[in-house]
C-alpha cells in the first residue's frame, strides 16, 4: 500500500449558531449541525483504485463526531475504523470509532490519528492506511445544560456509604425532566439502592422475570426548574473488591417536533479507596 501526498486542507462554510429554544437563555447556546473538514490522505489500492479521505468533525450540542469520508474513484465506498485526538502538544483528549461522539473538548487545534479501512465492492477496492492530520475548530464550548456534584465522593470496599448527587439546572434550553443513572463495575459485588421513589433498579430479563441490576441504579428526575437544584441519595454497599461508579444523566433538547435533539452529561465517578 502506498500513501500520495495529501491534499490541501481546506475548510467549510462560514460558522452558523441556531437558537435552541424560543426563550432566550442566560448562557451561550450551542452550535448545531456545523462541520469543520481538512483533507486527509490518499489511500493506493493498486490498479489505480484510490481512496481520496479527509478529516471532518461535526459539532451537535455538546458532542463531536470525528469522521474520515473518502471518495473513491467511479464507485462509492465505505470506511470503517478508530480516531485518536491529542493536544499539539501530545495530551490524549479523546478516541474511539470513527463517526460516534465524544464531549467536544472546547476551541483549539489538535492532532488526530485515522486508522482506516476504506472498500468499494463495486471496484473490488480494499485498502488500509493510518495517517495523521491536524485540525482547528474555533467553535465555543458551550455552557452545559446542567451540572451535577456528588458528596462524598470515595467509596471502600466491605463498606455502605450514602451519597448525594445534586442535579441543577443551569439555564432554560431542556425541559424539567432528566434520567439520572449510575453504573457501577459488573461483577464486582457493588450494589446500588435508595428510597427516593424516582430511581429504581433496571430488570434484568424478559417478562415475566422481576431480577434486577444491583449494580445500575436509573433515576427519573421531574421537575427540574433553574434556582431549584434537586438532591438524589444513593447507598453504595462494596463486597471485598473495590468498584468505581460512573454517573450520566439524558436530557431533551426541545425544537418543535424534531426528534434527534437529545443531550447526555457526564458527571462525576466515585472513586474507590482501599483502607
Amino acid at each position: 500500500m502506498a500513501m500520495t501526498a495529501p491534499l490541501r486542507p481546506i475548510a467549510l462554510a462560514a460558522l452558523t449558531t441556531l437558537p435552541l429554544w424560543a426563550l432566550p437563555a442566560p448562557t451561550a447556546a450551542a452550535v448545531v449541525g456545523e462541520q469543520r473538514c481538512v483533507a486527509g490522505a490518499v489511500l493506493d489500492g493498486g490498479k489505480g483504485r484510490t481512496a481520496d479521505m479527509r478529516l471532518c468533525g461535526s459539532l451537535d450540542n455538546s458532542f463531536l463526531t470525528l469522521s474520515a469520508p473518502a471518495r473513491c474513484a467511479r464507485s462509492a465506498c465505505d470506511v470503517t475504523g478508530t480516531y485518536r485526538m491529542t493536544t499539539r502538544d501530545g495530551r490524549p483528549v479523546a478516541s474511539g470509532k470513527l463517526a460516534t461522539r465524544t464531549g467536544y473538548p472546547g476551541p483549539g487545534t489538535y492532532r488526530v490519528t485515522v486508522t482506516a479501512r476504506v472498500r468499494s465492492a463495486a471496484s473490488g477496492l480494499d485498502v488500509r492506511g493510518t495517517w495523521t492530520r491536524t485540525i482547528t475548530f474555533t467553535w465555543p464550548k458551550p455552557e452545559p445544560v446542567h451540572t451535577i456534584t456528588v458528596n462524598p465522593s470515595v467509596l471502600h470496599p466491605g463498606r455502605t456509604t450514602t451519597v448525594t448527587y445534586t442535579v441543577t439546572r443551569r439555564d432554560l434550553r431542556g425541559d424539567s425532566n432528566a434520567r439520572l443513572g449510575m453504573i457501577g463495575e459488573e461483577g464486582k459485588g457493588v450494589r446500588l439502592s435508595s428510597s427516593d421513589r424516582q430511581c429504581t433498579n433496571p430488570l434484568a430479563g424478559a417478562y415475566p422475570s422481576t431480577e434486577r441490576r444491583p449494580h445500575v441504579l436509573d433515576c427519573a428526575l421531574v421537575d427540574l426548574q433553574p434556582g431549584r437544584p434537586m438532591e438524589v441519595k444513593m447507598r453504595v454497599r462494596l463486597g471485598k473488591d473495590c468498584s468505581t461508579v460512573i454517573s450520566k444523566m439524558g436530557y431533551w433538547l426541545p425544537e418543535g417536533q424534531a426528534t434527534y435533539n437529545g443531550g447526555m452529561l457526564q458527571g462525576p465517578t466515585l472513586k474507590c479507596e482501599k483502607s
